[in-house]
This record gives C-alpha cells, sequence and structure tokens, in this order.
C-alpha cells in the first residue's frame, strides 16, 4: 500500500464542484423553481438562487479546471487498482434529516470517477464507518473486483 500526493490542480475541487453544481441546478431546475417556490425547501431556493447568479464565464472556467483535475487525478492514479480515503470524516449522521458530509467523495464526483464505499465497522455510538474505493474513469469492472476482495477479507461481521 502506498500514500499518494493528490495533484494540486485538485485542491480547489469543492468550489469547483460546487460552481459547476450549482450553475447547472439553477438552469435545469429555474421552472420549477419558479413555479413551485414556496414548495421547495428554503436551502434549495437558497442553492438555485446563488446558481443563478453563477456567470457563464465562471461555469465555463469551472469546467476547464473539472478537466485539468480529470487528467491530473488519472495520472497519478494509474499505477494503482483502487485508493482508499475516508467516505466521510466522520460516522454516519442518526437520523434522516441528513446524509452527513459529502466532502470526501467530492473529488471523485467532480471527475466522474467510480466509487464506492464499504462498511468496515461501527463508533462507540453504533452509527456505521465505511471505507472508499475509488478509481480511475471506465474501470468500474476494476473498482468492483477489489470491493469484492476487500468484502472477502475484511471483517464485515455484524455490520448489515
Amino acid at each position: 500500500m502506498s500514500a499518494i500526493d493528490v495533484p494540486s490542480e485538485c485542491h480547489s475541487a469543492h468550489l469547483v464542484y460546487r460552481t459547476i453544481a450549482l450553475y447547472e441546478a439553477a438552469r435545469n431546475l429555474g421552472t420549477l423553481q419558479k413555479r413551485d417556490r414556496r414548495r421547495l425547501s428554503s436551502e434549495l431556493n437558497a442553492a438555485l438562487d446563488e446558481g443563478h447568479t453563477i456567470d457563464e464565464r465562471v461555469y465555463r472556467g469551472a469546467i476547464d479546471v473539472r478537466a485539468q483535475a480529470s487528467d491530473a487525478l488519472a495520472h497519478s492514479l494509474a499505477p494503482f487498482d483502487a485508493v482508499i480515503t475516508p467516505p466521510a470524516p466522520a460516522a454516519a449522521p442518526r437520523g434522516i434529516a441528513t446524509t452527513g458530509d459529502p466532502s470526501c467523495c467530492t473529488l471523485f464526483s467532480l471527475v466522474g470517477f467510480p466509487a464506492i464505499t464499504l462498511p468496515i465497522g461501527r463508533n462507540v455510538g453504533g452509527l456505521p464507518l465505511g471505507m472508499q474505493l475509488a478509481t480511475t474513469s471506465g474501470d468500474d469492472g476494476r473498482l468492483l473486483t477489489v470491493a469484492a476482495w476487500g468484502e472477502e477479507r475484511l471483517p464485515f461481521v455484524g455490520l448489515v
């Protein structure tokens, strides 16, 4: 197992992802928001409102940065079957109000690389902990092979 350095092109992934996601959401859901604004959550309305303020040039710049990040990350991951990262900075939250902090998944979502999370244990409060595996674009089959290998060997007893 080896540690890798995340390429500098990926360091602003969360900001680039947010720009792209909010811009596209605002354009795709704008009609719905105009028609049913009061039925949408305040969080969704705020996100869409922010997306409407993003200039197209800023969006196009984010698309370019995403392509650079994708190329740089693919180069960094090329020697490996998959990389292991945490899927979240902490255990799953209690309840169903939120799915938790997605920050550990943002980079792979931004560049479109396949990722999968395997359960690996529970914290002292009984909430699930996971291990995220990811690989380069188009290597879904290899990722699933690595995940199956991990499931066979890691102690997932009693987690389901």
